[in-house]
């Protein structure tokens, strides 16, 4: 117990690379799903089998630095798994977002999110595809968002892919920003630690030199940074005005 909460459930996931859902309960016996709540956005949480944790908890202030300025905008979500963002900047008055994830099981979750939410479906586009195919056919159809959010899965889960990794963050991004609105804003995020910071300016600086970078972050304040090892700023999170 601390602070006053008392732990009442504990899940050990399995190894990455073999199933997930083969973990060990310490504490309790936590059912496959639950229903957590974000300020007053609600998610379930598959925390024995879905990505990471279930939820990408790190993401949290960056969630709701969207949700301040997606009012009234159009706002695209790419890899949107359950909803994180799409949530967030829709309770925040976005006009409509598109969700976007390959993932058929993350996107009948990112329906129970919004139903949990109190959200109007209606105000959705939720697309089980590729995200560069996605993007591909939206570019030639001339479709435009207000806010694009770019987050994909690690490109680089080791250090020798980071360059293969680094020419898929750039034709992410170039294919990103042909579909952002002029004056819009585009927000780009890395999960990996082999892909710095200031990778990712760089990559920016080359596909859009008319970006002005306003804010840069990382994991939500829970997750601290423990100075010998700087692998563990894994998360960037870079919020830029285009045009």
């Amino acid at each position: 117990e601390r602070g006053g909460a008392t732990i009442a459930h504990a899940w050990v996931r399995g190894e990455r690379g073999r199933n997930r859902a083969e973990g060990v309960a310490l504490r309790g016996d936590p059912p496959a799903e639950i229903t957590i709540s974000e300020d007053d956005a609600r998610f379930g949480v598959d925390v024995r089998a879905g990505q990471k944790t279930g939820f990408f908890l790190d993401q949290r202030d960056n969630r709701r630095a969207i949700r301040r300025h997606a009012a009234g905008l159009e706002v695209l979500n790419l890899y949107c798994y359950t909803g994180g963002f799409s949530i967030h900047a829709a309770l925040g008055g976005a006009a409509r977002v598109t969700s976007v994830d390959l993932a058929a099981p993350a996107i009948a979750a990112l329906t129970q999110n919004l139903a949990r939410s109190g959200l109007d479906a209606s105000g959705h586009e939720l697309v089980c595809v590729d995200a560069f195919d996605f993007l591909a056919r939206a570019a030639e159809r001339g479709r435009r968002w207000d806010l694009v959010i770019v987050d994909p899965p690690s490109f680089a889960p080791n250090e020798k892919a980071r360059q293969s990794a680094l020419g898929a963050y750039r034709r992410l991004a170039r294919a990103g920003l042909d579909v952002t609105a002029p004056g819009g804003r585009f927000a780009l995020a890395s999960c990996s630690s082999h892909v710095t910071e200031a990778d990712l300016i760089e990559l920016l600086a080359l596909v859009g030199p008319e970006i002005r970078i306003r804010a840069i972050s990382g994991a939500a304040s829970d997750h601290p940074l423990l100075a010998a090892f700087p692998e563990g700023r894994y998360l960037k999170f870079l919020f830029c005005d285009v045009g």
